[in-house]
């Protein structure tokens, strides 16, 4: 029997020295620790700045890329039209007779037409030009005559001959 116990005394010997052995091998594996920008300064230390040209040259590019993108965007193919001219202001025609409010319309309205021809034609009228005879001033050929009469009934007081 002692040839049996001398036996599994040295067995167990020999498995507790694998398994201390076993565990001397074995690294620890890296872990997360939370630290302060001061402790991790420590733990770091300093690291002086690298400059890497062809990354500087790759972010230069990178930006211009992006400057020449904002200033070439693209038009979409919807037109709208946009109206920038603000609206004009009713001009006061209070200090204006009647009739003398109504010539100005008249005139106003003739020009904004489809053909301002007619509101310059409206502006000749109290001088007896109109469509029909405006050819023969083209050729010289009608005679003019205007009466002060004519025009103070027209422009009523505001009218001053000459």
């Amino acid at each position: 029997m002692k040839y049996i116990k001398n036996p599994i005394f040295i067995m167990t010997l020999c498995l507790l020295y694998l398994a201390s052995a076993q565990a001397e091998e074995v690294a620890s594996l890296p872990t997360i620790k939370v630290m302060a920008d001061s402790e991790l300064r420590e733990e770091v230390g300093f690291v002086p700045y690298q400059e890497d040209k062809t990354v500087r040259k790759a972010l230069q590019h990178h930006i211009q890329k992006g400057e020449q993108d904002i200033q070439n965007i693209g038009v979409n193919d919807i037109i709208t039209p946009i109206n920038f001219q603000p609206k004009a202001e009713q001009p006061d025609m209070s200090g204006l007779s009647p009739a003398l409010q109504q010539y100005v319309l008249a005139v106003a309205s003739g020009l904004q037409s489809s053909d301002p021809t007619s509101g310059l034609f409206q502006i000749l009228k109290p001088l007896g030009i109109d469509r029909n005879n405006v050819d023969g001033f083209r050729n010289g050929t009608i005679k003019m005559n205007i009466d002060n009469e004519a025009m103070m009934k027209f422009f009523g007081d505001k009218w001053q001959p000459k």
